[in-house]
């Protein structure tokens, strides 16, 4: 339910805009401070801010730099690990437009995904269904990217596509 005072509107959205550059824009002011952190049965993986916007724009660079251009469209076959939200941040910094998956879906229902998407990239994680495909990113080159100089923010109409989500839908067919 909307508060009180939300049911007057919301600002709009600034323009020119990136998402990845709104989500991380205090980073500097929370330099030293937990951004992020994985936590699994064996180990906790933190992320300071400082570290986490400079992995996502070093994977904006290595983006870019295997000639992704903004406005591509790059599927993500990730699995539950820091590399998931590197990839998505960083692909919305550089103006891509990341499509999440979840790793669960099957071979066949990720390639009617990619048949209507026909997405430029693939970043992928071996241990996750996948066809194979030619547009593939590996999860060591994509890894690398982090360390790359920082891209600019790609920063565009705030109308533009951001992002594509599939559902189940009521059919149990995947749907954007």
């Amino acid at each position: 339910m909307l508060s009180v005072s939300a049911s007057t509107g919301f600002a709009p959205c600034p323009a020119p805009f990136n998402l990845a550059a709104h989500v991380l824009g205090r980073a500097a002011d929370l330099g030293d401070k937990t951004a992020l952190a994985i936590v699994g049965p064996d180990r906790v993986e933190a992320w300071r801010f400082d570290q986490l916007e400079a992995a996502v724009r070093g994977t904006a660079t290595g983006l870019l730099g295997i000639g992704l251009r903004p406005g591509d469209i790059v599927l993500m076959r990730l699995g539950n690990t820091v590399d998931f939200p590197l990839a998505y941040l960083g692909a919305l910094a550089a103006g891509l437009v990341p499509v999440p998956t979840a790793a669960a879906l099957t071979k066949p229902e990720v390639a009617a995904i990619i048949a209507t998407l026909a997405p430029k990239a693939i970043l992928r994680d071996p241990a996750v269904p996948c066809p194979p495909n030619d547009t593939t990113v590996d999860l060591a080159q994509l890894r690398s990217m982090r360390d790359l100089p920082a891209a600019p923010w790609h920063m565009g109409d705030p109308d533009r596509l951001g992002y594509i989500i599939y559902t189940s839908g009521t059919s149990g067919r995947p749907s954007a």
